[in-house]
């Protein structure tokens, strides 16, 4: 049986591990593995700016870690199945 990593380019492998090989990028998959969470949520979590927390979250959905969807007025972000692994 053919695991999701075997289904991955070797170029898209890479993005995943860039976006995901610094620290405060790493705490946030951690904490999208146990609840899907807000921006608000992982700033007052994390201790960081908006703009930060926005900006490690724009490159974990680029190179398809997590998703974004929107539910009235929030928009939460959770892992893709790629960024569970």
């Amino acid at each position: 049986m053919a695991g999701p990593l075997q289904t991955l380019s070797f170029d898209s492998v890479i993005a995943a591990l860039k976006a995901a090989g610094e620290t405060t990028r790493l705490r946030i998959l951690a904490l999208l593995g146990e609840a899907e969470l807000t921006v608000k949520d992982l700033t007052a979590i994390l201790g960081q700016s908006q703009p930060r927390i926005s900006r490690h979250l724009k490159l974990m959905s680029e190179a398809g870690l997590i998703d974004r969807y929107p539910e009235g007025a929030w928009v939460f972000y959770r892992l893709t199945e790629r960024g569970a692994v």
